[in-house]
């Protein structure tokens, strides 16, 4: 008889961390948008206008439902490292976007994903510096480095 901890690590990361769950379903989400704008394109080359609005007004549908997940990721927490990664992927990709509430949340999405990360011993201060260009990340290089002090005492 295999413990909890023995099913939860056999398991698909994407079962049970809700941070993996959630990039599972942006990634989900952006395949159906992708989808849609190549149908847009065959609508606008039979110069179909009515089903090159509805298609529109999916793809604006999918892009919101896409933006929420990705609000949901900067707020679960990471119980896999599956899930801290996508929550950096995100974080990269929120602070290329250049906007403001796109740049709190990749802040919020790197903290919570270092977190997971120093306290599952999987985090590299100095390697995690050399790619964190935020100010947060160095506050966070800093807590996790005595976190892991702390754990190793």
């Amino acid at each position: 008889m295999t413990s909890m901890t023995d099913a939860a690590e056999a398991r698909d990361p994407v079962e049970f961390c809700p941070a993996a769950a959630c990039a599972s379903a942006i990634v989900r989400m952006e395949g159906f948008i992708d989808h849609v704008t190549r149908l847009t394109e065959g609508a606008r080359l039979a110069r179909s206008p009515d089903l090159m609005a509805q298609l529109g007004a999916i793809s604006d549908e999918l892009i919101l439902a896409a933006d929420e997940a990705r609000d949901r990721l900067a707020r679960v927490q990471a119980v896999s490292a599956a899930g801290a990664m996508a929550q950096l992927l995100a974080a990269i990709r929120d602070v290329r976007v250049r906007d403001a509430a796109e740049a709190q949340r990749a802040k919020d999405l790197e903290a919570r994903a270092v977190r997971f990360l120093a306290g599952a011993g999987l985090y590299d201060a100095g390697f995690a510096r050399a790619l964190s260009g935020t100010r947060l990340g160095g506050r966070l290089h800093i807590a996790a480095r005595e976190a892991t002090r702390v754990s190793a005492q």
